[in-house]
Order: C-alpha cells, then structure tokens, then sequence
C-alpha cells in the first residue's frame, strides 16, 4: 500500500533584471515628449515642461524646444555651447550637431566655421566608438601634404585646412611650424565620411550630420532603474526615484513591488504586468 502526502505547493519568484524597455513605461511623472520631430526619451527631459522644482530624468540632460525659422529645434547645452539633437536612440544615446555649424535652412555658401571643441565635463556621457575625429586648423601659413585646405576661407593670404585624425599615425604633426591662428578638434559620424568624402568642399556636410554620445547609468540611479523607476531631481531634497504606479521614493521601488507581490499571493493572480517569472514546484 502506498503512502502519499499531502501536495505542498510552494511559489518562487525569479525576478528578471529590468532592460532598457523597461524605461518605457508611461508615469505620471515622467512623460514622453516631442520636439519637432525628435522624441526626447529618459533620461533626457524637456526643460520648458517641467517644474523649475521637478523633473524626471539625469541633471544636465535638460532639453530646451527652440523656435528657429518657424522650425522647433531640440538643444541641449555644455559649458555654455549649444547642440542641436538630431535623433535620440532609445535608452542608448544622442546625436547632436555643433549650432554653430548646423544650418536650419539650406545654405548655398556652405562654409561654417568650428570654433569650439566639446566638453561634456562630469556627464555621464562618452563618445560613440562610431565617430571619427576632424582636425582644423586656421589661418595658416602651410600646411602637411595630408590635410585638405578650405578654399572659402581664405583670407589674406592665409589658409585653413582640416584632416581627418587618424590613430595609427604614430606622431601628429607639428602645427606650429605653420603659425595657424586656431586648432580645433571635433568629432563627426564615421558613416558619413563616405558620404561627404571631399573634405574641402563638403566639411560642413559632414559637421551638420553630426555625431554620437553614448549615455551611462549613474551610481545613484541604480537601485531606482533597477526597480522600474527612473531617475529625477526635486528641490530642495535633490535626487528622487518616480515609480510606475505614480509615487515617489527617496530610494528605488521596491517597496511598490513588493505589495503588489503580496497581493498577488493573496489572491492567487498573476498579474501579466508583473515583471517576474513564478513557478509552482510539488512537494510530496
């Protein structure tokens, strides 16, 4: 005869590591918005809808909507230089273009002059490994045979030129032989240098396509993204986690999952929204 006992079933739950989509979600206090026709996505915000006390996403990635030319243009601002954002790319990173070498309309005398590099101080932003750097140097006296000269702009019998770096040339040249009055170095999108591939005529191309930021999670955002929330500033408290059922954490969401755990198991429903894997194994 045999013997059984009784069946216990016991519920483990396997809780999935949030990924990137998991940012995508509708809260109250985290809108989507627009900005003509680029989509400003966590962690980057619209300035001018949000609280001067409030928003939700990283400090420094604040968004201001323009009006240009009866164009709305999304730009964003490092130590004082403005940027154009060409396109966001969903929970990776951003394409921007210099203002002051973006042309809204077209531009015919297409000749812009770079006068600033890019500094991203303490962002936590780096460089895509899909750029490639340009080097200009103006108002020179020569120029080394592989750097391109810029006919519209000289003047004065000075000229300037620009080249592309390139990082298995073991020594850069010495520029100062050549008295050029400025050096500048920017970055542009490598996919474009086949599209634009005459630097001399077509550098102004090639800096209004572009290039690429990646942006990285930030320490304190860790345990707020890694609980479904999303990262924001409040004053005067300062940083503050928006969870998807509309309240507020000091902290991460945890709290709020784990009641909607407990109700789950009360009442024997399994939530689809829920993001967890539950498994039921049989004791006998």
């Amino acid at each position: 005869m045999s013997h059984f006992s009784p069946l216990l079933l016991l519920p483990f739950f396997f809780f999935i590591t949030p990924s990137a989509e998991s940012y995508d979600s509708t809260q109250p206090n985290c809108p989507l918005h627009k900005c003509g026709d680029v989509d400003i996505n966590y962690p980057f915000w619209k300035i001018d809808s949000e609280s001067t006390n409030q928003f939700c996403g990283y400090p420094g990635f604040g968004i201001n909507c323009t009006t240009i030319d009866e164009r709305s243009i999304p730009q964003i601002t490092f130590t004082g230089d403005s940027f154009h954002v060409l396109r966001t790319i969903k929970y990776s990173s951003i394409v921007l273009a210099d203002r002051d070498v973006f042309s809204v309309g077209p531009d015919p005398n297409n000749c812009p002059r770079v006068r600033h590099g890019i500094n991203l101080q303490t962002l936590p932003l780096s460089f895509s490994e899909v750029n490639v750097n340009l080097s200009f140097h103006f108002s020179c006296t020569g120029f080394p045979s592989f750097a391109s000269e810029i006919p519209c702009m000289e003047k004065n019998q000075k000229k300037s030129f620009v080249y592309i770096m390139n990082t298995s040339r073991p020594v850069e040249p010495d520029w100062d032989v050549y008295s050029c009055s400025q050096e500048v170095v920017t970055t542009v999108l490598r996919e474009n240098i086949n599209r634009f591939p005459v630097l001399s005529t077509e550098f102004g191309r090639l800096l209004e396509g572009g290039f690429e930021l990646k942006w990285r999670r930030t320490d304190d955002c860790g345990r707020c993204e890694d609980s479904y929330g999303q990262c924001g500033h409040r004053n005067p408290t300062g940083f503050i986690c928006f969870c998807r059922d509309g309240t507020t954490s000091m902290g991460d969401c945890l709290g709020t999952i784990i009641t909607t755990l407990k109700f789950q198991f009360h009442t024997h429903v399994l939530d689809p929204t829920l993001n967890c894997i539950c498994l039921w194994l049989i004791w006998h």
